[in-house]
């Protein structure tokens, strides 16, 4: 049976199933201009420096199309060495029961990333992933797991029932068995989900533009609802890792056991970046979460204390009632070691929060009166390393526009002894659309930005922060 294992990644590159790949390099500045990949729109930026200098980049690959799930969704990854072009890229989260290029709310997806470094230089890259025809809107409440002999796992369903009574147990040499109860099916699953039954891969029809067939027949997924077995129609936290800054990619671990609650339809990752800060003498690794549980929107973290290995949840963020929720944050860490985090919100002003406990626990959210900006729409927040006045140095970008995602800003914010941050510097990105951005600090001590200046449409500028504040950007390439 080994032996037969081991022949199909052969065939998997034979047949095109085989599907994180590297690109050529990138003359420009920017990671995911138009064109790249064969992508033509993109959404929701992600970008860090990593520790040797290099910059990570990762983005949604929307294809033909700007939508959220369901829809045909990819995710892809950049790697400059210096944060100024030459990008090199993967695409460490893709399903194929669609086409590339072509859209389709049958699709299964995989949509808004986020990225952090750990102290031992491993590169992790969270995602969440969706069963076809599955998005936002029409999650269903469940963790997606069922409970064996007191242990979570996986669920399955057969398709055409909705009775998950299979999951996936313990993988064992990159496979892992489907259970009925304690009893082994026919079927086995390999570490990037794809399905087997007596040994032999499964497969079905690709699906192009319209829904039509392509001609090709591609591996049955457990995230593609025309397989044999599927997961539960809610969102997935999908985690992947890399130990060579970004370029290639570890099989993905699903988090969802022990993290999402049964009574949550929604529970997703907020784009952008995650911490890794010093807690009780060792490393914590931090990812800001969102959830709709009982209908509201509300931030929480999940958090690590063993590299990656075991994630825990902490406690949901409450809010004013003038904010009415806090979903897709960022987090920056105060020099007293208290972490603030930022929320969008209902509001025209960024909420934020602290915690003392690295994350676990957050006093209620409220206003931040000097943010003001566009509502409901996610901004980035950043330490750096620079200081003016003696006082370290944070920024923030956003859109300023009282009516719509418009009119890109970067903040510029001074921490006090008090731990509060006032924001004194407001510097003009642009005019007209602004979504999404995320911003990072580079190796040479000047920033960048990706951000969202059209529909599906990514803008990259570096600028200079002199030691007065005064920010000045680079000629864009």
């Amino acid at each position: 049976m080994k032996r037969l294992f081991r022949f199909f990644p052969l065939v998997f590159c034979l047949l095109g199933l085989f599907v994180p790949y590297a690109g050529a390099a990138s003359g420009t500045g920017n990671p995911f201009e138009r064109g790249t990949l064969s992508c033509e729109r993109f959404r929701i930026p992600a970008l860090l420096t990593l520790r040797d200098g290099s910059v990570l980049a990762s983005a949604d690959l929307r294809w033909n199309h700007g939508t959220d799930a369901p829809q045909n969704l990819d995710i892809a990854a950049a790697v400059s060495p210096d944060g100024y072009g030459a990008w090199q890229y993967s695409v460490p989260n893709h399903f194929d029961d669609y086409a590339d290029g072509t859209g389709s709310r049958q699709s299964s997806a995989c949509i808004d990333s986020t990225l952090l470094q750990s102290e031992s230089g491993r590169v992790f890259l969270l995602c969440d992933l969706f069963l076809s025809g599955t998005g936002y809107p029409n999650a269903q409440k469940g963790s997606g797991c069922l409970t064996v002999n007191g242990k979570s796992y996986i669920a399955l369903a057969k398709t055409g029932t909705e009775d998950d009574r299979f999951h996936i147990a313990a993988f064992n040499d990159g496979f892992a068995p489907v259970m009925e109860g304690d009893r082994a099916t026919a079927y086995t699953v390999d570490e990037a989900f794809r399905l087997y039954k007596n040994g032999m891969l499964c497969t079905i029809k690709q699906r192009g533009d319209g829904d039509a067939p392509t001609g090709a027949a591609v591996a049955q997924n457990i995230f593609y609802d025309t397989s044999d077995l599927h997961v539960f129609p809610t969102p997935f936290l999908c985690l992947r890792h890399s130990d060579d800054g970004g370029m290639t990619w570890s099989a993905p671990m699903l988090l969802n056991p022990g993290i999402k609650h049964e009574t949550e339809a929604f529970l997703g990752v907020c784009p952008g970046r995650g911490v890794s800060i010093r807690h009780d003498g060792h490393e914590r690794l931090i990812f800001p979460l969102y959830s709709n549980e009982n209908g509201r929107e509300h931030a929480v973290m999940i958090y690590s204390d063993d590299g990656g290995k075991t994630w825990q949840r902490g406690q949901d963020v409450r809010q004013s009632l003038f904010l009415r929720k806090t979903s897709e944050s960022q987090v920056v860490v105060l020099p007293d070691g208290t972490l603030r985090l930022f929320s969008r919100n209902q509001s025209h002003f960024v909420g934020h929060c602290d915690s003392t406990d690295g994350g676990v626990t957050w006093t209620k959210a409220r206003p931040d009166w000097q943010l003001f900006g566009t509502r409901n729409c996610m901004v980035s927040l950043i330490n750096t390393t620079k200081t003016i006045d003696g006082k370290q140095v944070v920024l923030c970008s956003m859109g300023s526009s009282f009516f719509r995602r418009a009119n890109g800003v970067i903040r510029v914010g001074l921490i006090d002894e008090r731990q509060k941050i006032c924001w004194r510097g407001r510097y003009k990105v642009n005019k007209g659309f602004f979504g999404y951005s995320c911003l990072t600090e580079l190796g040479d001590g000047n920033f960048a930005l990706l951000y969202e200046d059209e529909a599906a449409h990514f803008c990259y500028r570096v600028f200079s922060l002199t030691d007065d504040g005064t920010l000045m950007f680079l000629p864009e390439k």
